[in-house]
């Protein structure tokens, strides 16, 4: 099973490294469902089930969300707050001590990342979920998931380069 999780994590993290590249908010939020799910299965079998219903719960906000931006509607915001406090409610369920807290906290923070219009926010949002996740997957034993989250990171800071940085100065 450990090395099926692993298997998992690898797809996960190559999925969810490729959404900091996309330039529309729809193909974010695509991609990011199929990380989750991906994410979810790996933390099933990996027994961490503070992340598994996280990512549950994240590719439904993350499909809710894709099916406002389909319609190019403005995602409400009591969508975003409802999508925290079921976070917040499921969290209380599945605590399993300080630790098992960070995957709520990651899970909110990328909520409002994807909200919110703006992607260069986003991908600042993607650097201090990497971050925290790296903190998690060590403690939990997802160790391809730590080596994926320093690609999710050295991902999310290409594509604030390419995009963001490189581009911006392009255009002035």
């Amino acid at each position: 099973m450990n090395i099926l999780s692993q298997i998992f994590g690898i797809l996960a993290i190559i999925v969810f490294g490729i959404s900091p590249h996309q330039k529309t908010k729809k193909k974010v939020l695509i991609v990011q469902l199929l990380a989750n799910i991906l994410y979810a299965i790996q933390y099933t079998l990996l027994y961490a089930f503070s992340a598994v219903v996280t990512n549950i719960i994240g590719g439904i906000k993350n499909y809710i969300y894709y099916y406002y931006e389909k319609k190019e509607n403005k995602i409400p915001i009591k969508v975003l707050v409802i999508y925290i406090i079921i976070i917040l409610i499921f969290g209380i369920f599945t605590f399993n001590g300080i630790y098992s807290l960070i995957p709520i906290f990651v899970s909110v923070l990328y909520g409002y990342g994807t909200w919110q219009n703006n992607l260069k926010s986003y991908r600042i949002i993607n650097i201090v979920g990497s971050i925290l996740w790296i903190i998690y997957n060590c403690i939990v034993g997802a160790y391809v998931g730590v080596i994926g989250n320093v690609f999710q990171l050295t991902s999310t800071i290409i594509a604030i380069i390419r995009l963001d940085i490189i581009k911006d100065k392009n255009s002035i």
